[in-house]
């Protein structure tokens, strides 16, 4: 009976989870791959080395995809690229501005520079939320 009680106990300490359903929208291209990081910190964002969870997928058709993340209730952002020609990495022009379609949750597109966390972060409750991205070059 104690153990049964224990065990109780902790399958209701764990916490709820959630769904994160990501719709992203004008893939202009059936090529190449989709690349999307989740980041949980202001501290990680957009940093490769510290991305929460990630998934590459195979881009096959044009238009729209989604994508399903399984995750704690917190706070989160997305940054996502199509890498078109499939080299595994965002292409760049000259001076650093992405010539491959890219996106950032909250569709946060301030121009000269990344998105600051607080722009592109959303707070993801238990249960299913569905977030759009709309992937555009710059």
């Amino acid at each position: 009976m104690l153990i049964t009680a224990l065990l109780f106990t902790l399958m209701m300490m764990q916490p709820a989870s959630a769904e994160l359903k990501i719709s992203f929208s004008n893939l202009k291209e059936a090529k190449g791959q989709l690349y999307v990081a989740v980041y949980a910190t202001e501290s990680d964002f957009l940093n490769t080395d510290r991305v929460y969870a990630q998934q590459i997928v195979p881009v096959k058709q044009s238009g729209d995809l989604e994508m399903t993340f399984a995750l704690p209730p917190g706070k989160y952002a997305i940054s996502c690229f199509h890498d078109v020609n499939g080299n595994g990495k965002l292409d760049t022009n000259l001076v650093g501005i992405p010539s491959e379609p890219y996106g950032f949750s909250n569709n946060a597109r301030p121009r000269f520079r990344p998105p600051y966390w607080s722009e592109a972060s959303f707070n993801l409750s238990a249960g299913t939320t569905r977030h759009p991205v709309r992937l555009d070059t710059w």
